[in-house]
This record gives C-alpha cells, sequence and structure tokens, in this order.
C-alpha cells in the first residue's frame, strides 16, 4: 500500500499530490509497481527496496543517489511483526529514505507506521526519530517477553529434563540467534547515524535516547542469550550425568552377572575331579556358590557406590 502525506500544523495529512511534491511516503506491504513508481518519482536505485521484506536485508546508513532528493540518506533499520509465526519474518527491515524535505518509509510492518501517521508531529526529523524510537521499544517489549521462557526453562533444567523442554530451548535460541545478529549490525547502523551531519541538527537529547536504547537492546539479547547458554550446558551436564550412572550400574550388573557365569562355567568343565560332580546336591551346591559370590560382589560395589 502507498501512501502520501504533506505535514501540516497537526500533523501529517493525506495529499493527492505527485509523489516527488509529497513530504511524507509511506509503503507498507508495497507492491512491484509502488515500489517501482517511488524509485521513479525520486530518482532512486530500483534496488534500494529489493529487500524490504527479506531476513537477508543488512542494517545499514549511508547517502545514496537521486536527482530529485537533496543529498538524500539510506537507512534500515528492523521491526518487529508479532503476527508472523517464524523470526525470520517477524523481524522486518524497515527501509528508510530521507532528506531534509522528504521522508520515505517502506516497511511490511503497519502498526508503528499507522502511529507516526496518527501523530500531531509538524516536522520530519522528529517523525523520523519517533519512528526509530518506536521501533526499538517494540524489539524490547518483544526480548523482555522471552524472559518469562527462559526462567521456565531455567526451572525446568533444575528439575530434570524432557524433550518437549529441549525443544522449547532450541527454537527459543533460535530466535535470539537473529536477534542478535541483527542487532549487532543495526548498533554499527545506529551508532553511524547519530554521528552523522543530519543528527547535527536534532537535539542531543533524542540522539542520545535512540543510541542508549541501542544498548539496551544490544546488552538484553547478549544477557539473555548467555542465559540460553548457561541452560543448555545444564541440560547437557544432566544427560551425561545420567548416561554415565546408568553405564556404571550396566557395568556393575555386568560384573556380578559375570561372577555367576565365572562359577558355572567353571563347574561346567567336561573333566573329572570337579567337586559335587556325583553329589545329588551338587547342582544345588553350585548355585549357592555362585549366587554367594554374586551377592558378596554386589555388596562390595554397593559399598564403593557403584550400584545406586
Amino acid at each position: 500500500m502507498l501512501n502520501k502525506y504533506l505535514i501540516s500544523n497537526s500533523g501529517p495529512r493525506e495529499t493527492t499530490v505527485a509523489l516527488k511534491n509529497s513530504s511524507l511516503v509511506v509503503l507498507t506491504k508495497p507492491t512491484k509497481q509502488e515500489i517501482q513508481d517511488v524509485c521513479q518519482a525520486f530518482d532512486l536505485n530500483k534496488f534500494t527496496f529489493q529487500y524490504h521484506s527479506s531476513p537477508e536485508e543488512v542494517s545499514r546508513f549511508h547517502q545514496t543517489a537521486s536527482k530529485v532528493l537533496n543529498s538524500p540518506f539510506l537507512l534500515v533499520i528492523y521491526d518487529f511483526i508479532t503476527s508472523f509465526n517464524h523470526i525470520e519474518n517477524q523481524l522486518a527491515p524497515s527501509v528508510i529514505v530521507f532528506d531534509d524535505n522528504h521522508l520515505i518509509i517502506c516497511t511490511d510492518s503497519e502498526e508503528i507506521c499507522e502511529k507516526v501517521i496518527r501523530s500531531n508531529y509538524t516536522d520530519l526529523k522528529t517523525i523520523l526519530f519517533n519512528y526509530l524510537l518506536q521501533c526499538q521499544y517494540k524489539v524490547m517489549r518483544t526480548l523482555i517477553g522471552y524472559k518469562k521462557q527462559i526462567d521456565e526453562l531455567d526451572n525446568a533444567a533444575r528439575q530434570g529434563f524432557n524433550n518437549k523442554r529441549l525443544r522449547e530451548l532450541t527454537t527459543l535460541t533460535r530466535k535470539l540467534v537473529f536477534f542478535e545478529h541483527t542487532m549487532n549490525d543495526q548498533a554499527s547502523t545506529i551508532a553511524s547515524f547519530v554521528k552523522s551531519k543530519f543528527c547535527q541538527q536534532v537535539s542531543t537529547e533524542t540522539c542520545q535516547e535512540l543510541a542508549v536504547q541501542q544498548r539496551r537492546l544490544t546488552k538484553t539479547i547478549h544477557i539473555f542469550r548467555d542465559l540460553l547458554e548457561s541452560i543448555s550446558s545444564l541440560f547437557t551436564a544432566m544427560m551425561d550425568s545420567n548416561l554415565n550412572s546408568l553405564m556404571k550400574f550396566l557395568d556393575s550388573a555386568g560384573l556380578v552377572i559375570a561372577v555367576a557365569a565365572l562359577v558355572t562355567g567353571f563347574m561346567g568343565m567336561n573333566v573329572g575331579g570337579l567337586p559335587w560332580k556325583d553329589d545329588f546336591y551338587g547342582f544345588w551346591i553350585i548355585l549357592a556358590v555362585a549366587l554367594i559370590l554374586s551377592l558378596l560382589v554386589a555388596y562390595i560395589l554397593r559399598r564403593k557406590q557403584y550400584i545406586k
């Protein structure tokens, strides 16, 4: 969807003027034709918005070429779309092209764009910074929502483990891997942006808020990733411990059985001179000897805590 706006004293107002005469252009889930129209109207490279809905897009900030805009900048940051199921689609890039008099936003996320449109901000710089902060706040709210899952996994890991919890751990780790790499890229982008000449015209407090919020995001992601790694290590250690205990028990059981097998094996040799060979109770005597020796070995192993 392509919407055009002019900035009035009461905020953005939709307009029907030509694209290049619009102050604010918002592309939400745009078609190829709409992207082509915007690129032609503002003389932008046709690949500017190519990855607007792709996880392969990277966060970046640099100047771009245009004969219509006055030394425009290209900024790519990330928003979060809760309605999607997969993290690849949930982390949605917002491609932003702007100069002093124009602002073009291309994204698959409608929520923050609607907030910007309903705002009463009367200049594009304020709209741009508000949009960037809203994207950061939304990502932070999503991350804070993961904290409950991390706590549940931590409690489950201390009590035991099962396949369900291991699958949940893998899924959450996968999400945070996407977050970590995306926000690491975005951190350097925001740092470059707040140091640019464009931001010199904006209040220091606003720039600091943007930079600090990005640092909070990066720190939160790294903390959560470390917590998941500790939980994963605990799961692994518990599985190794259980496996070791099982193998120790099986080895001990095998040793006990081997003692009985050794006795019966010797007594089963088909040679002369074997005790109780002709005794009526010979079988029961040999069985009793094998049982006594096996119980003795089992008692010794239990005293040494090889059998639990």
